[in-house]
């Protein structure tokens, strides 16, 4: 029971943060960089699930689970979405650097030591690439600059 309040916390948690702090001219370019960041996120832990790297211990049993939706819906766009808008002229690559590098040892080891993170052949540092990747890809998407009205 206790895993499943933890998981609303983490789930409600980092939005109404960002709900907070968000810069509002800039609601709409974030969110297009969050819920790309949640979709590739969420296919990637499915794929992680899928080939034994890694489950998730959440009830009724981690074989229902191909991923923690607090994990891709919530705590990761939402730290990209903070990190694109704070700093904006900073370097996306520091950036890149420092969110892989507290996902990869700060993040994913609490939820192991919460036990709702599993590795079976995971590494946390085989992350590090991807968690890289996955901030680039937001911040590029984040600059799209080619929308045009629909009316």
């Amino acid at each position: 029971m206790m895993k499943i309040w933890i998981s609303v916390i983490f789930l409600v948690l980092p939005w109404m943060i960002w709900l907070i702090l968000r810069k509002k001219e800039s609601t709409g370019r974030l969110l297009l960089a969050g819920f790309f960041t949640a979709s590739i996120k969420i296919f990637f832990d499915s794929m992680g699930v899928l080939f034994g790297l890694w489950h998730y211990n959440l009830p009724p049993s981690h074989h229902y689970h191909t991923f923690y939706i607090p994990w891709g819906f919530s705590i990761i766009p939402v730290t990209t979405m903070l990190l694109i808008q704070f700093k904006p002229k900073g370097s996306p690559y520091l950036k890149a650097i420092l969110f892989s590098l507290f996902t990869v040892f700060v993040v994913e080891p609490l939820f192991h030591w919460l036990d709702i993170f599993e590795p079976v052949r995971w590494e946390y540092y085989f992350g590090l690439p991807f968690f890289f990747i996955y901030y680039l890809l937001a911040y590029k998407v984040s600059k799209i600059d080619t929308f045009a009205d629909l009316s």
